[in-house]
């Protein structure tokens, strides 16, 4: 079966390709479920950092631009390394051990971070804390690509994506809550923790609880991939794939550069909120966390409600192309939250703030459908490692720094947190925006030239 980017999908091929409507039972579902559950613990591991950012400071004696790497340079060391080939091994070997191997890690690296005591052991548990996401994405997306036909990948993928978005209000809330309790001697009487520093018992916590999720995940079954094609497995089919990239590397780039630079504008908002609502708003450091979480779960649930239903009918309508024209639409709705700081109080701050976690559903869960869509089947798990990659490599690493550096080296104060977020905020959202239009633009050239098309083989 033959996807073009104009259009919806075209009817069963003579090779015989699966109907639309099988796949996606009861057990599809509960896998979904689960690979939300696990989505949540890794981004509520990977993103805490955001909310202590002061106490971690103070207590380990580090500047603003060291915490701005600790936010998302050490998890790009881990992708340079090896998380892009891990998204490749995705490809080919048992996802769902590989993908209980790697929060086993993440869950032992976040206790670690918990309790180090200079820059290089933080550091150390951020890049392995980045395994994280290199495994869950590449596993957690082609598993459910392999579970679920084209036409209805959409409203899945949306629930996992749910996951990421709730996952930072809900790390807001329960960091909060702990920071909030934890000086009144709470945990005086619980072994291990009652000589810890708050920020620190939150890690400590959170940390575990990926054991259990752990041990959900050894519940799922591996499912059959979908679009294997017979007598061409491993490297062989790896190779072919790759040459895809390759070849259709005009629309690619663009592609995956709209991807980082939204990540970059978010990251402004995710990176840094908490410390400006401290910073400019007068909020203390668990107010803070409570109110971003229950304002990021709010616009999360909305925009994974609004994605669940909106990515299929546009893919239907206009396949890929308007799926990414959307998602050029959707980097433009991701402003406001970058320019929180200009909010004449607090309770607007923690409105625009919390903004970026609907722009974000909607888009990753619409960016995501693409890839799936235009990508081969053999090379689903490297092209999602991509993904994670991009979106950490650039976004995760260069927007949190570059609100530092222009905080701390250019306006030279704390405070000025807010202007340094809509700079670099505007000016990456904007630019997402135009590479967006670029890549529409090209798929349109190309699919005139009848060389873009993504093909769903049968899963027999």
């Amino acid at each position: 079966m033959a996807y073009s980017f104009d259009s919806a999908p075209s009817g069963p091929s003579p090779s015989g390709v699966e109907p639309e409507t099988q796949g996606g039972g009861a057990a599809a579902w509960f896998a979904v479920t689960i690979l939300c559950i696990a989505q949540i613990v890794s981004t509520i591991d990977r993103g805490m950092l955001a909310l202590v950012i002061d106490p971690v400071r103070a207590d380990l004696s580090i500047s603003e631009i060291q915490i701005a790497l600790l936010q998302g340079f050490a998890f790009s060391v881990f992708y340079v390394t090896i998380g892009l080939p891990l998204g490749a091994v995705a490809d080919v070997v048992n996802r769902k051990r590989l993908l209980i191997g790697g929060i086993i890690v993440w869950s032992a690296a976040t206790i670690g971070g918990g309790l180090a005591q200079d820059f290089g052991h933080m550091f150390a548990s951020r890049v392995f804390i980045g395994v994280g996401e290199a495994v869950l994405g590449p596993c957690a997306v082609t598993m459910i690509g392999d579970m679920f036909p084209p036409s209805r990948r959409g409203r899945p993928i949306a629930v996992y994506v749910l996951g990421s978005m709730v996952a930072y209000g809900i790390g807001s809330l329960v960091s909060g809550y702990i920071l909030q309790i934890a000086p009144t001697g709470v945990f005086g009487g619980v072994p291990f923790l009652a000589d810890l520093a708050p920020w620190r018992i939150v890690f400590v916590l959170v940390g575990s609880f990926g054991f259990v999720i752990a041990c959900l995940l050894a519940l799922l079954r591996e499912p059959p991939r979908r679009g294997s094609v017979p007598g061409v497995k491993g490297k062989t089919a790896f190779r072919a794939s790759l040459h895809h990239f390759i070849d259709q590397r005009g629309v690619f780039l663009p592609l995956y550069g709209m991807l980082g630079l939204f990540a970059m504008g978010g990251s402004a908002a995710t990176g840094w909120g908490a410390v400006l609502l401290t910073r400019s708003f007068g909020f203390q450091i668990g107010a803070a966390g409570k109110s971003l979480g229950v304002g990021q779960i709010g616009w999360a649930i909305v925009g994974a409600l609004l994605a669940s239903v909106l990515v299929d009918r546009v893919s239907r309508d206009a396949g890929a192309v308007g799926k990414v024209k959307l998602a050029a639409i959707l980097c433009l709705a991701a402003i406001p939250a970058t320019i929180a700081g200009l909010a004449s109080n607090g309770t607007l701050a923690v409105l625009l703030l919390s903004e970026i976690m609907f722009a974000s559903a909607v888009f990753g869960t619409t960016m995501l459908s693409v890839i799936s869509q235009i990508t081969p089947p053999g090379a689903r798990g490297l092209a999602v490692a991509l993904y994670a990659f991009v979106m950490t490599m650039i976004g995760g690493s260069l927007g949190p720094l570059a609100v530092a550096y222009l905080t701390q080296t250019v306006f030279g104060a704390p405070e000025a947190v807010g202007q340094s977020m809509a700079i670099v905020g505007v000016a990456a959202l904007g630019a997402a925006t135009l590479l967006g239009l670029l890549t529409v633009r090209r798929m349109r050239a190309d699919q005139a030239d009848a060389h873009w098309l993504a093909t769903e083989p049968s899963a027999a």
